[in-house]
């Protein structure tokens, strides 16, 4: 699992769609979507690399009250797959970690409702908050990966299937 947990201002456009797939709950990852170089000396199968962006949709000159949508993403050209140990099994484990991306960028959207009103807010508050969820993030998928041994052990998996779907819902409805 490579973790990297960057908030970024992303213009869709600027990256070609091979590269990036915004997480959807209809989108789910394929075998050819890894497509990043197996890095050396690893023992892992596979790593998924993800991001939590954001974006600005609006900010009056008016009022300074700004409106802002947080997503998962994950990078094609940075997740890799070792073939020769890939599984359905493995193709969901990372699905999982993408999921938990997805997760933690609607806590950051409803963190950001909550304490965010105007840039003069954005610019007091953006950076602490981000970080909060980012170390959270990350805190929660070592505990994944550690727990489940990367997916390797089946009844452990199944429970975190279940209680990531869960949590995505919720997720979902608080935002």
């Amino acid at each position: 699992m490579k973790y990297k947990l960057t908030t970024l201002m992303l213009c869709i456009g600027i990256f070609a769609s091979s590269q990036i797939i915004e997480w959807s709950p209809d989108t789910k990852l394929h075998k050819n979507d890894f497509q990043g170089k197996i890095p050396d000396n690893t023992i892992n199968h596979a790593g998924t690399a993800y991001n939590i962006g954001y974006e600005i949709l609006s900010n009056s000159i008016w009022t300074g009250r700004m409106k802002i949508r947080t997503y998962a993403i994950f990078n094609t050209s940075e997740s890799w797959l070792n073939e020769a140990f890939y599984t359905d099994d493995l193709l969901n484990h990372e699905q999982k970690h993408f999921d938990i991306a997805q997760i933690f960028a609607y806590k950051l959207q409803h963190l950001i409702n909550k304490e965010i009103k105007n840039s003069k807010d954005f610019n007091v508050k953006f950076e602490m908050i981000n970080k909060l969820i980012g170390d959270e993030c990350i805190s929660f998928q070592k505990k994944y990966d550690a727990e489940t041994d990367h997916g390797t052990i089946v009844d452990v998996q199944k429970k975190y299937d279940n209680d990531i779907k869960q949590l995505l819902e919720e997720s979902r409805n608080h935002k």
